[in-house]
């Protein structure tokens, strides 16, 4: 590969990684603008994905020859199902259990952007990556303590948030990372 085509190559990256940020920052937007439409919608792609596992679920446990197997798979299988159909009609109940999940989601996204911040730290604009941090470990927080009172708005709010400081802290630091690259081969 020649010059041309690895910067051909690099340019054709930092593109789709500014398309990808600015996608996170509009979906950010949409979900804290319309927090109800965003919390319902996440509830209802859940519950059919669970219906679609459990419909998997049930035609893998006829590929088995064993009767436990079998009788464990269709146990998965209808689990999985019902859960999803009590989702489906019952989305309320089915947010308060997905906002203690999304807490959890918040506490492990927070802990592995410290991470990624203390092995990034020396780069331009990582401070970025701190910050994410620090929201996602507020927004665990916040859940937490209201937990399961604000559930209604809750995820599409906080799941808004997350987007835009996600799509943020990455549009900034690619930016500060590519300047810091132009001047290290300049």
């Amino acid at each position: 590969m020649n010059i041309i085509e690895s910067s051909e190559n690099s340019r054709q990256a930092r593109s789709y990684s500014t398309f990808g940020a600015v996608l996170l920052i509009i979906a950010g937007v949409l979900a804290i603008s319309l927090p109800l439409a965003t919390s319902i919608g996440l509830v209802i792609v859940l519950s059919w994905m669970l219906i679609i596992g459990g419909i998997g679920h049930l035609i893998e446990a006829f590929r088995f020859k064993s009767f436990g197997n079998v009788v464990w798979e269709l146990i998965s299988a209808v689990v999985a199902i019902c859960v999803g159909f009590y989702m489906r009609l019952h989305p309320a109940m089915g947010l308060a259990a997905l906002t203690l999940a999304l807490a959890i989601y918040f506490l492990v996204s927070g802990c592995s952007e410290f991470v990624l911040y203390f092995q990034n730290r020396s780069l331009p604009n990582s401070g970025w990556l701190l910050t994410h941090a620090v929201v996602d470990i507020i927004l665990f927080i916040l859940i937490w303590v209201h937990w399961p009172a604000n559930s209604l708005w809750l995820i599409g709010t906080f799941v808004g948030i997350d987007l835009l400081m996600a799509g943020l802290s990455r549009l900034t630091f690619g930016v500060a990372s590519r300047r810091w690259h132009r001047a290290a081969h300049a």
